[in-house]
């Protein structure tokens, strides 16, 4: 990731304060830092066992797809890691002020969303970070019909045909469970259905949570005396 488009992209943040542009861009920085994920997964057979009835052909899109998104979002949101780090920076300067200020409702969005995932993802569940990704956008965008046409890529984005692999995967997966411990499908819940779950309570958590500027921060317009 070019540490000069990243600090540009904060410089242009700081230009003014648009809270719906930074729920947005929140969501795609946990968006980002999931497909970045993906690529920290290892599968010592070369084949990801969620995706056990894919063609080849489904798993170069999804790789491709990941991929293509990633080096979107480089360039177009800022990340997790530069979030992060601003808050680390120790230093007072004006500029660097400034910009905390910007980008604390961001940095409050991003621990809501964290904050979430953590207290719903099950213990031993297997993390399939690119499809949460992928899901958390098709149910902001699809199910609650919200825009993301500030970045076309994103808008245009082939979700569904992504997660219709899936989705198939995930119906042998329920037969496979099923016939092994003698259960009908329909009662069998997977680690893709959790992902798809999470998604969902994530969005539309999110969707309802708002920003609150800090209560204990007192105007200078309120706090002067009256003469």
């Amino acid at each position: 990731m070019n540490n000069e488009s990243q600090i540009k992209l904060v410089l242009k943040q700081c230009e003014g304060i648009n809270l719906q542009k930074l729920k947005v861009d929140t969501l795609l920085l946990v968006v980002h830092s999931l497909l970045n994920d993906f690529d920290k997964l290892d599968f010592s057979d070369d084949s990801n066992p969620m995706l056990i009835s894919a063609s080849k052909s489904d798993i170069t899109l999804i790789n491709k797809s990941v991929e293509s998104l990633t080096n979107y979002l480089d360039s177009n949101i800022i990340s997790k890691d530069t979030l992060v780090n601003l808050y680390k920076n120790p230093n007072p300067s004006a500029l660097n002020s400034k910009i905390k200020r910007s980008l604390e409702p961001m940095r409050d969005y991003y621990k809501y969303l964290s904050a979430i995932f953590s207290t719903k993802i099950q213990k031993g569940s297997m993390w399939i970070p690119e499809l949460l990704a992928f899901s958390l956008l098709y149910n902001y965008k699809k199910e609650h019909g919200k825009s993301l046409n500030l970045y076309p890529l994103i808008d245009n984005f082939p979700i569904e045909k992504i997660l219709q692999i899936y989705n198939k995967n995930n119906l042998e997966l329920k037969k496979n469970i099923a016939n092994k411990d003698n259960k009908t499908t329909w009662k069998v819940k997977t680690d893709i259905d959790e992902m798809y779950d999470i998604s969902e309570l994530m969005i539309k958590k999110y969707l309802n949570y708002n920003f609150k500027i800090n209560p204990k921060r007192v105007s200078k317009t309120r706090s002067k005396k009256r003469r």
